[in-house]
């Protein structure tokens, strides 16, 4: 969250979150179809339509319901150059009437076991808002409007007309994480009078409140005021409540949770790439670069302490519940769909829970340095594309490779040549 943020990939840490909108073909049983709000007044930043993908799956009282995210703008400059880089994420001109469904809305129970029978509901970004814009008319010399939380609450309200009921899961990625914790009571209480019950995953949307480090950036709670104000941004009252002078904190994470009543499970990576990115710690290669890491990791470790369900890993990475590897994602041996399943059946209070079989509410890396998890996506390096060496990375933030493989009884040049996974088993004792 910087003045130089951008919604592409900048660098090698990032990594987008945004599914491709191209007219690919798509298998019919992995599609969605599009469908247009019966609102006309709410639209994309540009003015086209806002709408939303949709499937109907054979369980009919289980919709997960997932907000896309990819960044946003917050000043007529910022949104000048998303539009010129990233128009899609402002505009439904070139949406397809069919999109491939990602991982979490896939109906293949190979690449989705949790919810692959439920409603599948996918919201494209297109307001540049965190979804928690209210400003339906542009601003005086200004062409964008910004409706994303007006939006959410108009697909609910279709939905209900499509026959919504039973429970649903509000999920999103990135921006939509944390459009997820934005709106999760407003949904609960739109709901509930119809009979609906609503819970939330927020995936890679705990943004933090850190100064940068670049000398070209500015702080990321300077963004998060002038986005405030430029969207017309409707965070939850009762945080806006303990922040009056400030309300665009609410837009971080850390201090928006104590406010949420619906049930959250929080999914972050430790060393999360948006959030390196956002403080000018980009492409990490110095020593000096690499403590800037650690000591990001270390306030995101500290910033989760009160969350009553999170997954984070101590990966360096961006979003996973979108990517077909969220399915191999683990922390302590607990993969993250077993960690998701225990937490659904713990809020639904069914009588399949078992405190001593289910996987702990709380599941965070233990070891503090990044990339320790043999389960983290793999890191490139940018200039060849070739993934990174194990060692030669863990040197690169200050491991004594040498020592370490004195340690284990080996030559340096042959804990070099390692593989990763040769490498992790053996060095995790000595880290």
């Amino acid at each position: 969250m910087t003045a130089r943020l951008r919604t592409d990939c900048l660098a090698w840490t990032i990594l987008c979150i945004v599914l491709s909108v191209t007219s690919e073909s798509v298998s019919p049983r992995d599609s969605l179809r599009l469908t247009w709000l019966s609102n006309s007044s709410l639209t994309c930043n540009d003015g086209s339509p806002a709408g939303y993908y949709f499937r109907r799956g054979t369980n009919s009282r289980h919709w997960v319901v997932y907000l896309e995210g990819g960044g946003y703008c917050w000043d007529m400059a910022s949104c000048n150059a998303r539009r010129r880089r990233r128009p899609g994420l402002m505009s439904s001109i070139r949406w397809p009437k069919k999109r491939r469904a990602p991982a979490l809305l896939s109906a293949d129970p190979d690449s989705n076991p949790l919810w692959h029978k439920s409603n599948h509901v996918l919201l494209p970004y297109c307001t540049s808002d965190m979804w928690a814009g209210t400003r339906v008319e542009p601003r005086p010399n200004n062409s964008f409007t910004f409706a994303g939380r007006l939006i959410v609450h108009s697909v609910l309200t279709d939905l209900l007309q499509f026959g919504l009921e039973g429970r649903l899961l509000l999920v999103g990625s990135s921006a939509g994480g944390a459009g997820v914790m934005l709106n999760a009571d407003a949904a609960r209480r739109a709901l509930r009078p119809h009979g609906v019950r609503v819970a939330a995953i927020a995936d890679s949307g705990w943004f933090l409140d850190r100064p940068a480090k670049g000398r070209r950036s500015f702080s990321t709670d300077a963004v998060a005021r002038l986005g405030h104000s430029f969207w017309r941004g409707s965070p939850p009252t009762a945080c806006m409540r303990e922040y009056p002078d400030k309300p665009w904190l609410c837009y971080f994470g850390y201090r928006l949770y104590p406010h949420v009543r619906t049930p959250l499970f929080v999914f972050q990576y430790l060393f999360d790439s948006a959030q390196l990115t956002a403080e000018g710690v980009r492409a990490p290669r110095t020593r000096a670069q690499w403590d800037a890491v650690h000591q990001t990791g270390a306030a995101l470790r500290s910033s989760l302490k009160t969350v009553r369900a999170t997954f984070a890993p101590a990966c360096i990475a961006h979003g996973a519940l979108a990517r077909p590897e969220w399915l191999a994602i683990n922390v302590s041996g607990v993969p993250l769909p077993r960690a998701i399943a225990c937490w659904e059946r713990r809020f639904e209070g069914g009588t399949n829970y078992s405190r001593t079989r289910c996987a702990p509410r709380r599941l965070i890396e233990k070891c503090s340095w990044p990339q320790c998890n043999g389960s983290c996506p793999r890191l490139r390096d940018p200039r060849t594309g070739e993934e990174v060496a194990l060692a030669a990375l863990l040197q690169s933030f200050g491991l004594d490779v040498r020592g370490a493989a004195a340690a284990m009884g080996l030559d340096a040049r042959q804990l070099a040549r390692m593989s990763r996974a040769e490498l992790l088993p053996l060095l995790a004792p000595h880290t």
